[in-house]
């Protein structure tokens, strides 16, 4: 592998490389620069073959890739104050961190935590998208969803299912935020898209991936004392009762503050700051789920213009009556065609050739640029 611009099919974040280096002391300095400082040696004898491109996405999130092509073992400690999600484009690497150990490849990505010690050995020619993470804004999300004060630090299970739904969503947005940045303005002179990119992002994962408070979110943030319930303001709590009740009917951001009594501004802010979102996105998100659900249900019942039908017409039973926008939600969202759903194909779309493997349904594959 060779990080030279001279490389017949340009490597992912191109226009931001950092450096290209043979040398292991370059190396370990350049990318501790933008990680933290470690321990990087070569093992088998191979020759290093190292380069960094890193782009940000706003204050809080970077877009990177990292490649060595000899088998190296890093030991960085402790990651401290940034988490790591890692995805291997091929190859693969031995990850430990604190009592967790997984042997990650294009179809098991790690996630280690910054409060856990973290030890790897990188496989030979192992490039690998990494997304990287400031913990204090991770955790302030966190608080914000959970609407409380974080008794234990946040620790991600380290392995993370690239072919689970949840994950091939996760997926689908990294890859968006990648080609957004590769086109090289990025998010430049859009401050508020970025922000907005990064703060999804920061949910998704905290909603997508498994840690150590996903109980707590899955009941929809703090419980009661007794434990019974979900709090939430009673404003935020009666508009998502209505929202629920019209998931078959229209209804505007006017109605739902009529049928509440509250301000366009009290609802806006009460959900962004309770689920993460706005009470519009938060039914086309409940609306996007219903018609999976019925999709799934109804699965195996053949392709092509039934199937189209089908999806149309479940589709429009929800109000998504533009079918581009819908199909594109839907995929961002479960990273699949609702298509796929229908026909009971989701979950198939996984393709290996050679050195390389990726998930087909992701709509902006993460390895389409490796060389």
């Amino acid at each position: 592998m060779n990080c030279s611009p001279a490389t017949r099919h340009p490597l992912p974040l191109e226009r931001h490389r950092l450096f290209q280096s043979h040398d292991v002391d370059e190396a370990r300095e350049f990318v501790a620069r933008i990680f933290c400082p470690h321990e990087l040696s070569p093992l088998d004898g191979g020759r290093l073959d190292a380069c960094h491109h890193s782009a940000t996405v706003h204050r809080h999130a970077s877009i990177n890739y990292v490649q060595y092509g000899a088998a190296v073992r890093i030991e960085p400690g402790y990651l401290r104050e940034f988490f790591l999600l890692q995805i291997p484009l091929r190859g693969g690497a031995s990850v430990r961190c604190g009592g967790q150990s997984v042997e990650s490849h294009p179809l098991l990505a790690s996630f280690p935590s910054p409060t856990e010690p973290l030890s790897m050995r990188w496989a030979e020619d192992s490039p690998q998208l990494i997304v990287k993470l400031d913990r204090r804004a991770l955790s302030d999300r966190l608080e914000s969803l959970l609407q409380a004060p974080l008794r234990q630090p946040l620790v991600f299970d380290l392995g993370v299912d690239m072919s689970r739904p949840e994950a091939r969503g996760m997926a689908a947005l990294v890859g968006y935020l990648q080609c957004t940045l590769e086109n090289g303005l990025g998010f430049a002179g859009q401050p508020a898209l970025a922000e907005q990119a990064e703060n999804h992002l920061l949910s998704t994962l905290l909603l997508s991936l498994p840690h150590n408070h996903s109980a707590a979110l899955s009941c929809g943030g703090r419980t009661a004392p007794d434990g019974s319930g979900t709090v939430l303001p009673r404003t935020i709590k009666r508009a998502q009762e209505i929202l629920r009740a019209h998931l078959e009917l229209p209804i505007t951001l006017e109605e739902l503050c009529t049928l509440t009594g509250a301000s366009s501004r009290t609802l806006q802010q009460g959900f962004a700051r309770h689920t993460g979102t706005s009470p519009m996105t938060w039914l086309r998100e409940l609306r996007l789920e219903k018609v999976r659900s019925q999709l799934q249900a109804s699965a195996g019942g053949g392709t092509g213009i039934g199937t189209a039908v089908k999806v149309a017409d479940v589709a429009a039973r929800y109000g998504f009556f533009h079918l581009g926008h819908f199909a594109a939600h839907y995929r961002r969202r479960f990273g699949e065609l609702p298509s796929e759903t229908a026909s009971g194909s989701q979950g198939g779309g996984v393709i290996a050739s050679g050195a390389h493997r990726m998930v087909a349904a992701n709509p902006v594959h993460l390895s389409r640029n490796a060389a």
